[in-house]
């Protein structure tokens, strides 16, 4: 954590264990803690999401450091994309093999054709979002444990949220730590996950209410359109945090008193 231009920042962007420039920050350190969790070492990882989502190269790089091989699964584009965008680049620069297994991008679509790959190669399948089916524990606390360092009390609280794994984790962190944090504002780049959320906070006695500010389905949003923030020198991803930060300065919400959290920062392929 760090107070830039006045701002407390959770940096989870810091946490690069592969070097400056690659896969970083809450969503790796998460798929990493969920390969390390599994009985069974898995012969293969595979994982299906948006040709323009880090987990692709954030699942290729975990395999590589296991020293396994790493399917990624797209659909609703062609080789031409995959082979001129930035985060399909760097999954294949981890050795990721791509298959273009179906001709809409939906997450549905794409999470079926993946099963079905995984149970004829042998594959353990990173859901979308890192997600906790199956390993709720493992992925709730490890994002969890990154609420132990924040303040005790805080007025507002401004993260990103996708699919809500990382929010319900650190709202399940306030809980456990004893933070009285005011105004928890979760600002949504995806589809309305606040039922997942409530259910999810619900089983570990931490539900409390929060602030959810909809990008989403404002006129014009579109994921793939990235974003431009800086803030301190700190360049904000332009798919998540570059949006959120957009949202903050318009809120008028203070800086004294206030946390941004940082899930991670945008990779570059070299």
């Amino acid at each position: 954590m760090q107070k830039i231009d006045g701002l407390l920042m959770k940096r989870d962007d810091l946490y690069a264990p592969f070097g400056p420039g690659e896969v970083n920050g809450g969503k790796l350190r998460q798929c990493m803690m969920l390969a390390d969790s599994l009985p069974v070492a898995p012969t293969g990882l595979l994982t299906y999401c948006s040709i323009h989502s880090p987990q692709a190269p954030i699942t290729a790089a975990v395999a590589r450091s296991l020293g396994v091989p790493c399917r990624v699964v797209y659909g609703g584009t062609n080789r031409e994309s995959v082979a001129s965008l930035p985060m399909p680049r760097l999954a294949m620069k981890y050795g990721a093999n791509i298959l273009l297994a179906a001709r809409s991008g939906r997450h549905s679509i794409l999470y079926a054709r993946a099963r079905e790959i995984a149970e004829r190669e042998g594959d353990f399948i990173v859901q979308y979002g890192i997600n906790i089916i199956g390993h709720g524990d493992v992925l709730l606390e490890a994002v969890a444990a990154q609420a132990q360092n924040l303040p005790d009390e805080l007025d507002n609280l401004v993260i990103t949220c996708g699919s809500g794994i990382t929010a319900a984790g650190m709202m399940i962190g306030l809980h456990k730590y004893g933070k009285r944090i005011k105004a928890v504002h979760l600002v949504a780049t995806a589809p309305d996950r606040r039922p997942f959320i409530h259910k999810t906070l619900e089983g570990y006695g931490a539900d409390r209410d929060f602030q959810y500010h909809d990008l989403f389905h404002r006129p014009g949003f579109t994921y793939e359109k990235g974003a431009r923030a800086v803030w301190g020198g700190v360049k904000l991803h332009p798919h998540y945090e570059a949006k959120t930060m957009q949202w903050y300065r318009a809120s008028g919400l203070p800086t004294e008193g206030a946390l941004f959290w940082i899930v991670g920062a945008e990779p570059h392929p070299t």
